[in-house]
């Protein structure tokens, strides 16, 4: 780990993080962190999206449209979203998460309120949370400014929170986050079970780390300790595991990462040809993949400034029933 580079980490931490991740992916994601975001020994972090959000928010004002894409991006809807999955114990039939992507929650001081707000609509209706990475809105970040704020939002939440690190994120978050009440998953699995149910049927819950820029994901490593037939949850960042999660025998993959465009015309189209190395059937919305389910969110928050235009932000329900 580069010295001095990541100041917020103590050397213990550090290894129990190369230990869960995987020495080679963490050292794969520590070196594309650190090319990321320092340059010249250090002395410039270069992001891109800080110098094109000025553009962007000028671009908006000059056309009016600045006024009704911010309230679009600060209207969070609540969607509700139903699988039915093969191999469900009859226990957990109706089983709930509550699912939440690209918080980029320290991008405008009036999100962390309506994230609050929304999840005040959802109370007591899941059994277990789940975020599908991006916490920080630059990719280039050495404050704690937005995992700070994923803490504050823990008290809103009913139930365990779980997640996975987008490409905004850095491995060096994970301590902080899960101090925060947010138990990250690098390549690796926990058993969800009805509360009070201990020892009981029980549905895996796999976690893979960012898939799109870090490339660190290991859908092997996070379905170890499966069992013969078990349904399987997997969390991802972005849609672009669909073809391995589908040759893994994943059941339900929840995602995000493309924010459903985020700029959108009128018809809900995103104005982007491509994007990644996925197709566009699984950039938004519910997709299948052979026998794999999956889900790929609008996501909470927006990249780079505070607007969304025909492509509003949403937390979803997914419950879980026997196929």
């Amino acid at each position: 780990m580069q010295k001095n580079a990541f100041p917020r980490v103590t050397s213990e931490e550090a290894a129990a993080l190369k230990r869960r991740l995987g020495p080679a992916s963490f050292a794969r994601r520590v070196a594309r962190e650190d090319a990321r975001e320092l340059k010249l020994g250090g002395l410039l972090r270069w992001c891109p999206m800080r110098w094109a959000a000025p553009a962007a928010r000028l671009a908006f004002k000059a056309t009016g449209l600045y006024g009704r894409a911010h309230r679009e991006f600060l209207g969070i809807v609540v969607r509700e979203e139903e699988f039915a999955l093969a191999g469900l114990p009859p226990e957990l039939d109706g089983f709930t998460l509550l699912h939440l992507s690209d918080m980029h929650v320290d991008l405008d001081p009036a999100l962390p309120d309506a994230i609050r707000a929304a999840l005040g609509r959802v109370r007591g209706r899941y059994d277990a949370a789940v975020a599908t990475g991006d916490f920080n809105n630059f990719t280039v970040h050495r404050d704690c400014k937005a995992l700070d704020l994923v803490a504050s939002l823990r008290g809103a939440f009913t139930a365990p929170v779980f997640g996975v690190l987008g490409n905004h994120d850095s491995v060096r978050d994970v301590p902080r986050l899960e101090r925060g009440g947010v138990r990250i998953l690098l390549n690796e699995s926990v058993r969800l079970r009805r509360a009070g149910a201990a020892g009981g049927p029980s549905l895996l819950l796999a976690g893979v780390d960012d898939p799109n820029v870090f490339e660190t994901d290991d859908i092997a490593a996070a379905l170890r300790g499966r069992r013969p037939g078990e349904p399987v949850v997997l969390l991802a960042h972005g849609p672009s595991v669909h073809r391995e999660a589908a040759a893994a025998g994943v059941s339900l993959v929840l995602c995000g990462h493309v924010h459903g465009g985020q700029i959108c015309l009128p018809s809900g189209r995103t104005l982007a040809w491509r994007h990644w190395r996925f197709p566009r059937h699984v950039w938004r919305g519910r997709w299948t993949e052979g026998a794999t389910q999956g889900y790929t969110t609008t996501g909470v928050g927006a990249c780079g400034v505070p607007l969304r235009l025909n492509c509003p932000p949403e937390i979803v329900l997914v419950r879980l029933t026997r196929a």
